[in-house]
């Protein structure tokens, strides 16, 4: 099971919803060094942590193993990348 694990709905089509998540996974992941790959709706990302993006028809799935380090800022992690969730998808 991975260390964070989030799922938030949305009401867009697909490719609105990769839209408008695209620019803030981009910057995070300038911001922590991670590597993306995207395929088709699916990212996924390598570095200090690891795990995917999927963009479904209606929600937006995360999941990510965190590093021993990253771990102990886990909550706080998830909450900020919650909040950035909800707010590309807003």
């Amino acid at each position: 099971m991975a260390d964070i694990q989030i799922e938030i709905g949305h009401s867009y089509t697909r490719y609105e919803a990769k839209r408008r998540i695209k620019p803030s996974v981009q910057k995070a992941a300038t911001s922590f060094g991670l590597r993306l790959r995207w395929n088709g709706d699916i990212c996924k990302f390598q570095g200090p942590a690891r795990g995917y993006i999927a963009i479904k028809d209606d929600s937006v799935e995360m999941a990510a193993d965190l590093g021993f380090v990253a771990m102990i800022f886990r909550t706080t992690i998830e909450k900020r990348i919650r909040k950035k969730l909800y707010q590309a998808l807003a």
